[in-house]
């Protein structure tokens, strides 16, 4: 029987212990994250793989140091690294990835035989997300896989829909809010620049193309494009508070120079156009007249 379906007396799994997680439901469109498993058993590598396909798109390694070669090519939402392989531990993989500012942001899961708690704690220490020791519960593996994507989408969600919320709460190291702290310096800079692109923004951040979209979707969940237009819309909001200007002054400070699509771009992000959260209140009356000037726009 394979080990990681075998049960221990010591070691049984509880389903209640389980992690309450609809799989299916969890994960649509299929294969819209990607998943690296880094394992040299073959038989484990293989099983992981089909566990995993339908839900992920999915590469497989059979060493740390391939493993490790992979995940700074590879744009991978979520890697599964086995601890004792050859070459490289998966305590040194994890190290030198948390460690290496390409590849901080991703989310890893350490799997092991060794299940003391010194173990446990250089796991911990290395920069791992979780540690499961085997065997394990494929379901729990699964669990685990979806507890990190859905905690990442919610600190996305978050901070797009929070106006006061700078930094990106998925920054979980300190290079990456450093990053994330230059890169909002320079947006504010540039904030009234209609001009200024992503490349502008890249090539400022002293990072290639690919990288740097890459290192902005890791550590905010939004491409560079995504990230820069919440920026715009996270200032305006800062601005119409002031109550000192009007919505096409403040669509211009922001570096938006038609009205029409700020107050769509507003409305979409935080849920009521730029003059009603001027106004600072959500009466009935306004509502119709904030779908009233949807309307208006729509038609433009």
């Amino acid at each position: 029987m394979p080990f990681w379906k075998k049960r221990h007396r010591e070691e049984s799994y509880e389903e209640e212990n389980i992690p309450d997680i609809d799989i299916a439901e969890e994960k649509t469109p299929s294969n819209q994250y990607k998943l690296l498993i880094i394992e040299d058993d073959n038989d484990v590598r293989e099983f992981l793989k089909e566990e995993f396909k339908p839900y992920f798109e999915v590469v497989t390694e059979a060493d740390g140091l391939s493993g490790l070669e992979r995940a700074r090519t590879y744009d991978a939402d979520l890697i599964i690294c086995d601890v004792l392989m050859p070459g490289l531990t998966g305590f040194e993989v994890t190290r030198k990835l948390k460690n290496d500012f390409d590849t901080s942001h991703i989310p890893i899961i350490l799997l092991t035989a060794m299940s003391s708690a010194e173990n446990h704690l250089k796991g911990v220490e290395s920069g791992a997300d979780a540690y499961i020791t085997k065997p394990f519960s494929p379901k729990l593996l699964l669990a685990r896989a979806f507890q990190l994507i859905k905690q990442r989408e919610k600190l996305r969600k978050k901070f797009s829909d929070d106006p006061g919320m700078i930094t990106p709460a998925i920054c979980t190291s300190e290079k990456d809010k450093q990053f994330a702290d230059k890169l909002q310096a320079i947006l504010e800079e540039q904030i009234s620049n209609s001009e200024f692109a992503v490349d502008d923004l890249a090539s400022v951040m002293g990072l290639g193309r690919s990288t740097f979209y890459r290192k902005v979707r890791g550590i905010t969940g939004y491409s560079p494009n995504e990230y820069m237009r919440i920026i715009r819309m996270k200032k305006a909001a800062e601005l119409l508070l002031e109550n000192r200007y009007t919505v096409a002054e403040v669509s211009y400070k922001i570096g938006i120079e038609d009205p029409f699509y700020f107050s769509k771009c507003f409305k979409k992000q935080f849920g009521v156009s730029p003059s009603v959260y001027l106004r600072g209140k959500n009466d009935p009356e306004e509502k119709e007249n904030d779908d009233k000037e949807e309307e208006t726009f729509e038609q433009e």
